[in-house]
């Protein structure tokens, strides 16, 4: 049986390569609806902000980008006619993003698109195992940002 640092190795690439999968199957999905994933993820961005829309920096902060490149996700967006913006009603100096019709049309077959092709991955696979995956997951996360912040100390 391989040592600890060989397990945490191979779980950590076994994670890498299915977060890889997962992109490479949601692009597929999202590619079918003339959006990228980072399209969709801004899209569900914008979304967060309810009927009142979202600041641009509020996308940014969620994108993890900067207010720029968020800026830039919304104008191809806005081009595309699934978001417009308008005038921030608390800040005459800033903007509004809210889901068109057709935005918001697109953001819920895309989003049906893609449970249905996680639903497909994980067919066969008995529940209790993916519970146990799940949690698995949850705990390498929560003990990685754990050991991330004892580094920085």
């Amino acid at each position: 049986m391989p040592d600890r640092s060989e397990l945490a190795l191979q779980l950590t690439d076994a994670v890498a390569s299915a977060y890889q999968a997962i992109e490479r199957a949601g692009n597929r999905a999202y590619k079918s609806f003339s959006l990228s994933q980072r399209a969709h993820a801004a899209m569900s961005a914008i979304d967060l902000g309810g009927p009142d829309g979202a600041r641009p920096s509020d996308v940014a902060s969620e994108l993890g980008v900067s207010r720029a490149a968020a800026t830039t996700f919304i104008q191809r967006l806005e081009a595309k006619g699934l978001v417009e913006t308008t005038t921030d009603p608390d800040d005459d100096r800033g903007v509004r993003v809210t889901l068109t019709r057709t935005g918001l049309d697109v953001l819920l077959r895309a989003g049906q698109l893609e449970r249905r092709l996680a639903a497909r991955a994980i067919e066969g696979l008995p529940a209790s195992s993916i519970a146990r995956a799940v949690h698995l997951l949850q705990e390498f996360k929560r003990r990685l940002e754990e050991k991330q912040i004892g580094v920085l100390h």
